[in-house]
């Protein structure tokens, strides 16, 4: 007789421990189900905004980072751990964008043999840099040049429209590749502004040639940058697989769209992206 109510305790209590496990349950469910909601909306938010940045570099060469770089920052990711994602989405889709651009066009390829190999250098010595110096009064000189390279080209409508005689040696215009690979490494925006005006002038490529070849070195110099990085423990995949996805669509659409349309399209891209880079850079937004 006395067992009884013990059982029929243990029975009560088997009851509230079933119904608190159930509970449990349904709210470790619910956070499950948010987590997956929110871990999709994060991957589908970078792989929006890489693609939209390296569309409209593909076109103009002013560079995915200018967007990104913010961006990411934003998400709460270390700058080093930021550059390092964009030197891997560089690497990802430079060489689908060069494809585009130089497909049955005649390529100097020991001229871009030598400004990989001097780029490499630099481009080391830039990783150097992101990893010990603070970049914030240099970016203001860089966005000077910048405006004065786009009104350079604002101001020469005819400037890499078609080809022209080479003003400068094979030898010199490759080891300008140097100060140009430690830029790529160390903040990468603005580059192909650079390197293809310098293809421009030096070698009499046209516009959008020359930014063809500068996708082909800036692939060897990222990938150079990305193993030096990751070797340092600054890959994230949750920022680097969604964002080179996106990356690699953007840049072959953009891509195919300045080949389509030529100088018309990537010379007003090149001013007005240049453009916005330099203020951006200039004024320390």
């Amino acid at each position: 007789m006395r067992g009884r109510p013990f059982k029929g305790y243990a029975l009560v209590a088997r009851s509230h421990s079933l119904r608190f496990a159930r509970r449990e349950s349904a709210a470790q469910t619910a956070w499950e189900r948010r987590s997956l909601i929110s871990s999709l909306s994060h991957f589908a938010l970078i792989f929006a905004v890489s693609c939209l940045a390296s569309l409209l570099s593909a076109m103009s060469g002013a560079g995915a980072s200018m967007l990104t770089t913010p961006v990411w920052l934003a998400f709460g990711f270390p700058l080093p751990v930021a550059i390092a994602s964009n030197q891997l989405n560089g690497a990802a889709w430079t060489l689908i964008a060069a494809r585009n651009y130089l497909k049955g066009r005649t390529v100097d390829w020991r001229l871009i043999r030598l400004m990989v190999l001097c780029g490499l250098a630099g481009a080391y010595a830039g990783t150097l840099i992101v990893r010990g110096a603070n970049p914030s009064g240099l970016k203001q000189v860089i966005g000077c040049i910048i405006l004065g390279l786009a009104a350079l080209v604002a101001f020469n409508p005819t400037l890499g429209q078609k080809e022209s005689p080479p003003t400068l040696s094979r030898g010199v215009t490759g080891l300008l590749a140097l100060p140009l690979g430690v830029y790529e490494a160390f903040f990468g925006s603005g580059n192909g502004l650079f390197t293809s005006l310098l293809l421009t002038k030096t070698r009499g490529l046209s516009l959008t040639t020359a930014l063809g070849c500068y996708y082909v070195l800036a692939f060897f110099w990222n990938s150079f940058a990305v193993c030096i990085y990751t070797s340092a423990g600054l890959g994230n995949a949750s920022l680097m697989i969604p964002s080179t996805l996106g990356s690699v669509l953007g840049a072959y659409l953009g891509s195919r769209i300045g080949r389509k349309k030529g100088h018309r399209i990537v010379r007003p891209m090149f001013i007005v992206l240049g453009g916005v880079l330099g203020l951006k850079l200039a004024l320390g937004w």
